[in-house]
């Protein structure tokens, strides 16, 4: 069985979560649990922040356009 990457490198990136190919969304890594198996996403502009889990078969790419790498203003 492969080994599945870490996700602890991601902490305080910008990443796309994936499923199965397919873009589910995209936000900022805003802590990964010590067990490496799941990690925290932000809440942004409409988006709730959530708790995303390995074994939900999820995978997560930095994004790496510096552009795209901006954290949005804190909803007031």
């Amino acid at each position: 069985m492969a080994r599945k990457a870490s996700w602890s490198q991601f902490s305080g990136k910008h990443v796309e979560l994936r499923k199965d190919g397919q873009l589910v969304r995209t936000g900022f890594v805003k802590d990964v649990l010590d067990s490496d198996e799941a990690l925290w996403l932000e809440a942004e502009r409409f988006q709730q922040r959530i708790l995303i889990d390995k074994s939900m078969g999820f995978t997560i790419r930095p994004i790496t356009d510096p552009s795209m790498n901006l954290r949005l203003p804190a909803a007031v």
